[in-house]
């Protein structure tokens, strides 16, 4: 293989930089640059359901091929769709990622679901959470549309006000080459192609379960709730009922409403 590789500068720099990054390490028995597996980080923000869908590896596409190389890889440009479930607090997160998980027991023709809930802190995106089903190409989406759309209306409280959308491939993909409905997405083109198969004779995937452990799940569950409390979602409250985290501070401002308790010493979130 090595006699078939060509040198370019900055592939060099950037395969060096996804190493010093921490992202992957060269593997002992096949000596391939292989990916920590993202889905197993204890500072992850999804909690991920099911299994990764057949053909679908990304932790390699989008986290080094993308990130590191510029590369959109033909899967993404071609077959990957998601069906986004709008979940508007940590309390809708959490049921639906536990829906996720028990849809078998709902006759849902789309279990077990491969997907994630979580946190979204991207400062590009509009929502604080988000949930997402895997899907293989448009027709397979649009069917796993109308089933997730049949389970949140049934099993979740005020579900037919969730909204549910189809949206293709990655918004990092779509922020760096536009829209999805222009020429770009069309296929890729041979050159890239070569380029990802270059770099497959480097890298190697992390195909396989996504399943995390209950000790994990529980410490991101815990990561989920200090950010809902920090952006003042207070639906945390209604599935874990104490307040362990805010800080009520002792106020000594003037109250204009005594009649509400609200005066001297009186106990109230504070900086």
């Amino acid at each position: 293989m090595w006699q078939k590789l060509y040198f370019n500068e900055t592939i060099e720099a950037a395969i060096d930089k996804v190493i010093k990054d921490g992202l992957a390490y060269v593997h002992h028995d096949t000596g391939l640059i292989t990916p920590n597996m993202g889905a197993m980080s204890a500072r992850a923000n999804w909690l991920f359901s099911g299994y990764q869908t057949m053909g679908r590896d990304c932790y390699l596409w989008h986290s080094i091929m993308f990130t590191y190389f510029g590369l959109v890889p033909k899967y993404c440009l071609e077959r990957c769709y998601k069906v986004v479930v709008k979940v508007r607090n940590f309390r809708e997160t959490i049921l639906f990622h536990r829906l996720m998980n028990a849809a078998s027991a709902h006759n849902n023709e789309i279990a077990p679901i491969a997907g994630k809930s979580g946190m979204d802190e991207r400062t590009y995106t509009e929502e604080p959470w988000n949930a997402f089903i895997y899907a293989d190409g448009l027709e397979d989406a649009l069917s796993k549309y109308h089933h997730a759309r049949k389970l949140v209306d049934e099993c979740m409280e005020d579900g037919r006000n969730i909204r549910i959308i189809i949206k293709r491939s990655c918004t990092e993909f779509e922020r760096a080459y536009g829209p999805t409905d222009q020429p770009f997405w069309e296929g890729i083109t041979k050159e890239n192609l070569d380029f990802q198969r270059h770099l497959e004779d480097i890298f190697s995937g992390q195909w396989g379960s996504a399943v995390q452990p209950d000790w994990l799940k529980n410490k991101l569950t815990f990561r989920f709730i200090k950010w809902a409390n920090t952006i003042g979602d207070k639906s945390w409250l209604d599935l874990y009922p104490e307040d362990f985290l805010t800080m009520k501070a002792v106020t000594y401002h003037p109250q204009e409403d005594l009649e509400n308790g609200t005066g001297k010493n009186q106990n109230d979130g504070g900086a």
